[in-house]
């Protein structure tokens, strides 16, 4: 408990340089909300915790789902991590400061390291309330996902937001050079949360589509 205060007044000082940076581009990422980046460092700051996570309904997906990998680019891009689900958050809403998944990258000697925030919203949950426009937060659109897709979930919007590690390639990019999954073997897992996968499983139910480690997926068609 004793280093949360800490890190809370870290992820202030570097949301302002953050968005310094960010503010000789582009109007500042159209227009970037510091006061809910601000929040959002505030909200996430224990999750450096893998504990405070899994309390918290977090869990990364049980092999072998693709999801339960460390997730880098095809393109030499950089890479993202790994993803700790909260199954419970996966509805028809966004929240700025509870986002859908923590992002946690390995360094060379395979620990865990809290690096990014990823908002995600399914299309199917989204675009019905919200014709032709796009899920956006902090003054940034999200990125849309097909199906089918390398992760094997249905179409979804997402956004990461890079508070916790440095990108170069931008505080919203999808992938980040400076994180590498060379050191991820070594990664230890912290299992899955009983809690996060039974919400979960709850609301593929409720959607009537099937559920499968820790996200949700299209139903199998006869």
């Amino acid at each position: 408990m004793r280093g949360h205060p800490f890190r809370i007044v870290t992820a202030l000082c570097m949301t302002v340089l953050l968005a310094s940076a960010m503010a000789g581009g582009a109007a500042a990422h159209k227009g970037s909300n510091l006061f809910d980046l601000i929040r959002l460092a505030a909200a996430t700051a224990r999750f450096h915790s893998l504990g405070q996570a899994d309390r918290a309904g977090y869990a990364q997906p049980p092999a072998p789902a693709p999801l339960h990998e460390c997730i880098s680019s095809f393109d030499n891009s950089g890479a993202m991590g790994f993803h700790y689900i909260n199954g419970g958050l996966l509805d028809k809403e966004l929240n700025p400061t509870r986002p859908e998944v923590l992002v946690y990258a390995p360094d060379r000697h395979g620990r865990l390291h809290l690096a990014a925030l990823e908002f995600v919203i399914f299309k199917a949950d989204w675009d019905p309330d919200h014709p032709g426009v796009m899920p956006s937060l902090f003054g940034e659109d999200f990125m849309a996902t097909g199906f089918p897709n390398r992760y094997d979930i249905p179409a979804f919007y997402s956004l990461h937001v890079w508070l916790w590690e440095f990108n170069p390639s931008g505080l919203f990019a999808p992938f980040n050079p400076r994180v590498s999954c060379a050191g991820a073997g070594g990664s230890a897992s912290a299992g899955s949360s009983t809690a996060s996968l039974a919400a979960a499983a709850r609301l593929a139910a409720a959607k009537g589509i099937q559920f499968d480690c820790g996200m949700t997926r299209k139903a199998a068609t006869a």
